[in-house]
């Protein structure tokens, strides 16, 4: 029998790992809640020694770093780690790669397994109703496993395909000549950020996107949990047509006819109150549109243990990023702006609520809406600063007006 054969699955996992590619490899499914007793211990020292190395890892430099950073280690802790590190071959280049990952699909495979039972015991103990988690679990088993085809796509265009998609340029064009002048637009993969304050604006400006998106035949869904989702909706169907309530009333049976031709095939509102970052991917999937709105994204629920909140919304964009390019469609979240924004023309991502969490570090583009002054009809004057762009590389404070009582931007 083999030396790694006689070794526990954690071990050879650990030894595995020390292999700086391999251990890039598989580095998004392994977790230290994986391991058991002084494993987990030793996990931990190996991702904290490859965050510091640009090489292999050998055994005993693993070893070493976990001594000097547990002093207080147990006589018979440190016997048994010895143990552990006394038994792991250092890396070589000849390991069989295939093999070893597979141990490692296997490990984590069965790993799902156990947070599965545990969550489906939670519900029948009656500690918990969510099957959301569980139905996440299930989809990243059968969806992301680390088996290759599932996890990657080789790109097979070749150049011509490629330069003449650079050529056609972006898929959704802004409408609004003073946005399109120095950003042309966003394309399916894309995730973008509009944030500001509180009635300033922004319900206007997704409004407005959205009716463009609608007249140029595109299908948009909308996921409204900020405002009433009802009242979303006639604010879109208002900057579709670019009249006022009172208009809408006098015209509204003409109007009614054209929605139905004219919107109704092409838009989805979702009351999305309580509704999790899952429940929008499945949607997505099943719904196929070209573009999506999460008004607002971060009240969105994600599956997952989270120590703080900041942990939590960085996970709902990674998500709403992988949503955006594995359905191919452009995403459009939209967040509050902190107070630190209030009242100013210029407002960048670091004034977005939450912006330490990184989910600004998700974002191919982030627009933020300033104003000055109080809020009334006179008003119109906007400021639409992009603080980050991955499209063409503009940043910048465009000049906008806002027609409140018709519900657009010029």
């Amino acid at each position: 029998m083999s030396s790694s054969e006689e070794k526990p699955i954690e071990q050879q996992i650990l030894q595995f790992i020390l292999h700086r590619d391999f251990y890039s490899g598989v580095k998004h499914i392994l977790s230290e809640d994986m391991f058991e007793g002084l494993s987990k211990t030793v996990f931990r020292t190996i991702l904290n020694c490859h965050d510091i190395a640009t090489t292999n890892l050998t055994a005993g430099e693993v070893h070493s770093m976990l001594l000097t950073s547990n002093p207080a280690l147990t006589k018979s802790s440190r016997e048994d780690l010895a143990d552990i590190f006394n038994r792991m071959r250092d890396p070589s280049e000849e390991q069989n790669v295939d093999l070893h990952r597979k141990i490692v699909e296997d490990f984590w495979a069965r790993d799902q397994a156990r947070i599965i039972g545990e969550r489906a015991i939670d519900i029948y103990t009656g500690d918990s109703t969510d099957f959301a988690p569980i139905k996440s679990i299930l989809d990243r088993v059968s969806e992301h496993s680390i088996k290759g085809s599932e996890t990657y796509t080789i790109v097979e265009e070749d150049f011509l395909e490629l330069i003449e998609r650079e050529e056609k340029g972006v898929d959704f064009p802004f409408d609004i000549n003073i946005i399109k002048d120095n950003l042309p637009g966003m394309s399916r993969g894309n995730l973008g950020i509009i944030f500001a304050r509180p009635e300033t604006g922004k319900t206007t400006f997704c409004a407005h996107l959205c009716a463009s998106y609608i007249k140029n035949k595109h299908k948009v869904v909308y996921w409204a949990n900020e405002d009433k989702a009802t009242k979303i909706k006639l604010r879109i169907i208002q900057s579709y047509y670019k009249a006022t309530q009172q208009e809408m009333i006098d015209d509204k049976t003409i109007i009614h006819e054209s929605y139905i031709k004219d919107i109704k095939p092409y838009f989805t509102l979702v009351d999305s109150v309580g509704s999790s970052v899952e429940e929008l991917n499945q949607y997505c999937k099943l719904a196929e549109p070209d573009i999506v709105f999460a008004d607002q994204l971060d009240k969105f629920s994600v599956s997952g243990d989270f120590g703080r909140s900041d942990e939590r919304l960085k996970e709902i964009y990674i998500k709403a990023r992988e949503i955006a390019k594995r359905n191919d469609l452009l995403f459009w979240a939209v967040s509050q702006a902190s107070y630190e924004a209030h009242n100013r023309m210029s407002i960048d991502f670091s004034m977005m609520d939450g912006s330490r969490t990184g989910k600004a570090g998700e974002a191919d583009v982030i627009i933020g809406i300033g104003k000055t002054g109080d809020i009334d009809a006179d008003n119109y004057m906007r400021y639409l600063f992009v603080s980050k762009n991955k499209i063409n590389g503009y940043h910048g404070m465009i000049n906008a007006n806002i027609d409140i009582h018709r519900g657009f931007y010029y």
